[in-house]
Order: C-alpha cells, then sequence, then structure tokens
C-alpha cells in the first residue's frame, strides 16, 4: 500500500509553519498537523489534504467551531489517549489517538487504543522498532492507520519498512527542507514505481575482448523475471535479467544480477543513474521486472573482474539507439519477454529484448536538458 507523509507543524510561529507546510505539502505530503493558534494556515492548505488537529477537552468549543467552519476538509481530531471525556464531545467527527509508548503498558494501551480509533500516531521514547512492529501486528485487523512521529527521514523510513508493511504512516517533526525531502525520496522508492518497458529489435552482436565486468549482490531474493536496466548511454539501457535460470554446472544466485562492463549506467530510484564503478554495499538500485513494476534493492557486494565481454546493440520502435555490453558467456540472460529469457550470446539481429528508453542527458546521474552526443 502507499504510504502517507504528514507533517507537523505544532508550536512553530504561524510564518515558520507556513514556510515548512509549504515545502512539505510541495514535495509531496498529503498531511499537515496543527495547533489551534495555527489556524490562519488553513485556508492556504488545499482541500485535498487531512489536517491533524492535536487539542484537549478544555479546547473542545474551539475545534468544534473550527470543524464546522471547514465541513469541505477532512478534518482528523487526535487528542491524549486518556482524555476520555473528549470521545462524547467529537462522536460525530473522525477521532484519533495521540500516545506515548515509553514501557510495555503503554504500548499495550496503544493496542487497545487501536481497536477503537482510526487513527493512532505514536511517540516512541525509546530508538527500537520493537514496540512498533508489536503494535502494527496487533492492529492489522483493524484496518486502521498507525503512524509513527519521526525526527529524521532515515527514521521515517525505517519505520516504513517495519514487520514488512510497515507503518502505514508517518509524521515528521523537522523544519529541515533537507529531512522532508529524504523521507519522500526514501518511502517512495518503497512502494514501487512503473516504468514503460518496450520491446527492442536486436541490430547486432559483437565479441569486443577482454573488459572489467561487474556483479550486482543485492540484497533480495529477485524474482525469476525481473533485473536491472543496464545501458553505455544516457539513451537508456537493456533489462539484464537476474541469475535466476537454469545452470548446469553451479547453483542459482537469486540475488544477483551479472551486470555488465565497468563504464554501465545502472537505473536508480528517483529516475537517477549510477556507473557501476561507483557502486557500493548499502546504495540503492532498481529491480526491474518485465511488465515494467520496479522497486529498490540494497547492494550487498560489489564484485569486479576480467572477463570476456560482448556489445548488444539494439533500437526502439522510435528510433532510439541503446547498447548493453555485457559478460561473453551463455549463462548471462536478457528478458525478451514477460516469462521468456534469451541466453546473450545466442542472440541474433532482428531478436527482440526488453529495455528501457530516456531521455539523452546526465549529469552526476541526474537527468539534464543539454546537446549530448553519445555513441
Amino acid at each position: 500500500m502507499d504510504k502517507e507523509l504528514w507533517i507537523d507543524v505544532t508550536g512553530l510561529s504561524e510564518k515558520k509553519a507556513y514556510e515548512v507546510v509549504s515545502y512539505a505539502l510541495n514535495t509531496g505530503y498529503t498531511g499537515v498537523c496543527l495547533d489551534q493558534k495555527q489556524f490562519g494556515l488553513v485556508d492556504k492548505i488545499p482541500k485535498n489534504n487531512k489536517l491533524l488537529i492535536k487539542t484537549d477537552y478544555d479546547n473542545k468549543d474551539i475545534i468544534k467551531k473550527f470543524i464546522t467552519e471547514h465541513k469541505d476538509q477532512r478534518v482528523i481530531v487526535l487528542f491524549d489517549g486518556s482524555d476520555k471525556k473528549i470521545k462524547t464531545v467529537f462522536e460525530e467527527n473522525e477521532l484519533g489517538v495521540f500516545i506515548t509508548i515509553n514501557d510495555k503498558e503503554s504500548m499495550e494501551k496503544a493496542i487497545q487504543l487501536s481497536k477503537s480509533y482510526k487513527t493512532i500516531v505514536i511517540h516512541f521514547e525509546s530508538v527500537t522498532n520493537i514496540p512498533l512492529e508489536l503494535v502494527l501486528a496487533y492492529s492489522q485487523q483493524y484496518n486502521n492507520t498507525i503512524c509513527k512521529l519521526i525526527t529524521t527521514g532515515e527514521d521515517g523510513w525505517v519505520a516504513s519498512m517495519t514487520m514488512e508493511m510497515g507503518s502505514q504512516a508517518v509524521l515528521l517533526k523537522s523544519t529541515n527542507p533537507e529531512e522532508i525531502k529524504a523521507l519522500k525520496d526514501k518511502v517512495e522508492s518503497l512502494t514501487g514505481t512503473k516504468l514503460s518497458i518496450e520491446e527492442l529489435k536486436v541490430e547486432s552482436i559483437q565479441h569486443i575482448g577482454m573488459g572489467d565486468r561487474v556483479c550486482i549482490d543485492t540484497t533480495s531474493k529477485l524474482g525469476e523475471d525481473e533485473g536491472m536496466i543496464l545501458g553505455s548511454t544516457s539513451a537508456g539501457g537493456i533489462l539484464v535479467s537476474s541469475e535466476n535460470h537454469f545452470l548446469p554446472y553451479m547453483e542459482l544466485r537469486p540475488f544477483r544480477v551479472n551486470a555488465g562492463a565497468i563504464h554501465s549506467y545502472v537505473l536508480c530510484p528517483n529516475n537517477q543513474t549510477k556507473y557501476l564503478s561507483e557502486l557500493r554495499a548499502g546504495d540503492e538500485v532498481l529491480a526491474v521486472n518485465a511488465s515494467g513494476e520496479a522497486r529498490a534493492v540494497s547492494v550487498g557486494r560489489i564484485k569486479m573482474e576480467r572477463r570476456p565481454l560482448l556489445l548488444i546493440k539494439s533500437v526502439a520502435v522510435n528510433g532510439s539507439k541503446v547498447n548493453v555490453i555485457v559478460q561473453d558467456d551463455w549463462h548471462i540472460r536478457i528478458q525478451s519477454g514477460k516469462e521468456e529469457v534469451k541466453c546473450s550470446v545466442l542472440l541474433e539481429p532482428g531478436d527482440t529484448v526488453l529495455g528501457y528508453t530516456m531521455k539523452e542527458g546526465r549529469h552526476l546521474g541526474v537527468a539534464i536538458d543539454e546537446t549530448i552526443i553519445e555513441k
């Protein structure tokens, strides 16, 4: 499922809060957590964004009036889970709970509250995600939104992966634009993207002699139709398959893509590329399947060795030229259809392979508009 990103600006001046909210919403956040001193911002927040309002029983009349005046906007009233009186006041409105977990008792309370409320925002005093795992495990049957309050993009990213499914939302309390964007980029890489995979026609294959070949060993098990987009130019690449297919003399390596020559580009999250020579353990690359579904996977190891190389040239329907240089060996497979791979050395002119084309021009891996000729 898609992860929701919310920004918490409670306690900030209205001017500073507006700066943070504007940047967060333009970056792709979908919710804003406010306090009643910041209600002047609301008319500047698009109606399709959620408003989370922190309050207590003493301020019930102010919040009631606010909700009445903003019926066209989704407002979630957040209150302390121990405040039982407030529930009766807002029973006709959407209620959420804000709770701090600092021990087993408070964790069990959060689990109990998840049975009754659709939005549970949790502040964890300890750095461990074990309490979050337990809350997620017990609450998943109730179809609610568990949200972790975090202060860094890195923490939010990890929370989004906890128990594999992760928290359904994260609430970032930070005024740092770098943290706001980092969280968006990291979480976006988790939810996956869809690429327009194309059929390319092989023009030629050529044995070009020795060179440095790179294997990308990931920390994930790759699917049979998954691989990576690899190419010699910024115009695009060919879908080189993972080592998930029959090898007569060795075991399969389902975590590996025998990627190709050291100079090659590999497609990475956020429409960026990296040279194979740049990759290190911990970097992220895109694993792409034959349908174009892409997900970020982490590099566990890069293995570089001297091997004979094979140049595969291809052309797209629009005339774009794409080539890749891979190891010159039968066990290197190229994705040629949704359920079909071909041995690289057996490819012939006219054969179909799958690939991905892009507008030419990259600087440090980022797409740019420039006049460029690559051959």
